[in-house]
């Protein structure tokens, strides 16, 4: 058949010259449309309907039901991330019921962490999958606690520095240095600090020693709660024109927060110190057995001014005639973000130094330094 077709068959051929050129299939016939729409309409619900399902779920005291992703639980409010109204906060007391489609982590009061799948609260406690007991709410810290991260070392190099020359002159230098490292069971403070000045006699231009002071110290404390902690601590400190070769103390004690928080924190500490002084004139030694007595106040005035106030005294247990103490005052501003100024005043009071020295020292210092 010239240009024919087979009759209801199943494909369409074309001649030329006698000869097949081409095979068509036929075209899908006008019912096969509905029932493609209505397979791939079922295919959409079904699938909608399964994340509808696969969400986390919170009913409301009220009878409100939010569904979506709880991110947290926290001073007892709960964050849902729901697809309609986004992050919403509710607070605990007002939700009858809770599950959750994956597990998430609990975080006890008493610290544990447990990973488990919500399946609802009866009583004011949540049920859990796979356990014969529920988790009490009065017992919950958080759900999905964030990520514990590694503790660093954080602290500030300042170096200070003078020169002049005329009627007067004078040459100084000085640095100091201080970290501490914050774990959740224990804190390790340490400092050191130089300093070096010296004038240039006018008569003779013979350059003369006027300071020459160096120190540092060592402090680890440990956290019985969130108020009490043990220490232990130990510094030296060596200062030519107080005639002192070697100032050590080393003792231990107890330490109180008695506050911490955003912006202030003030603590007091007391306990026994083994003290001892040599002098490089090579007058008699010093070594008794001491009180430590110390104080410490932090005060930040903004996100940029900072106060630092502290006070640590040695009364001999042995010589009521025996003292030292020695206060530390220090306002700080950051200048950028790691670089800072700082006015200091250092007072150390000696109520026995070396004879021919004064009892009282007292250093003003300008400094500009680096935090980390």
């Amino acid at each position: 058949m010239l240009g024919g077709t087979r009759a209801r068959g199943l494909r369409k051929l074309c001649f030329r010259d006698g000869k097949v050129v081409s095979m068509i299939p036929p075209l899908a016939t006008s019912t096969s449309t509905p029932n493609m729409r209505n397979l791939l309409s079922a295919v959409v619900l079904a699938a909608l309907s399964a994340g509808a399902m696969a969400q986390d779920k919170i009913t409301l005291a009220n009878g409100d039901v939010l569904t979506g992703t709880i991110k947290t639980m926290a001073d007892g409010k709960v964050t849902i991330s729901s697809p309609l109204l986004g992050d919403v906060t509710v607070p605990m007391a007002n939700i009858s019921d809770l599950v959750t489609q994956a597990q998430v982590e609990l975080l006890t009061k008493s610290g544990d962490l447990l990973k488990r799948r919500i399946v609802g609260m009866e009583g004011g406690n949540l049920r859990l999958e796979g356990d014969t007991t529920s988790l009490g709410m009065d017992n919950l810290g958080m759900i999905n606690p964030p990520a514990k991260t590694e503790p660093t070392w954080d602290g500030s190099l300042k170096i200070n520095a003078l020169w002049t020359d005329g009627n007067t002159d004078r040459r100084a230098v000085g640095a100091s240095f201080d970290s501490s490292l914050r774990r959740e069971t224990d804190r390790i403070s340490v400092d050191a600090a130089w300093d070096y000045s010296e004038d240039k006699d006018q008569a003779t231009a013979v350059w003369k020693l006027n300071q020459r002071r160096v120190g540092g110290g060592i402090k680890y404390d440990m956290f019985l709660s969130k108020k009490w902690y043990v220490l232990a601590t130990s510094r030296v400190l060596g200062d030519t024109l107080a005639d002192i070769e070697l100032r050590y103390t080393g003792g231990v004690g107890l330490g109180y927060t008695w506050i911490e928080n955003s912006t202030t924190t003030f603590l007091t500490e007391a306990g026994l110190s083994y003290f001892s002084e040599t002098f490089r004139s090579g007058n008699p030694s010093q070594d008794y057995l001491a009180a430590r007595l110390a104080y410490k106040l932090t005060h930040a005035f903004n996100d940029k001014t900072r106060l630092v106030h502290g006070v640590e005294a040695f009364p001999s247990l042995e010589d009521a005639t025996d003292m030292y103490l020695q206060g530390k005052t220090e306002l700080s501003t950051s200048l950028t973000e790691s670089m800072i100024a700082s006015i200091g005043h250092v007072i150390d009071y000696d109520n026995t130094p070396s004879p021919g020295a004064e009892r009282v020292d007292n250093r003003v210092l300008l400094s500009v330094g680096w935090t980390f």
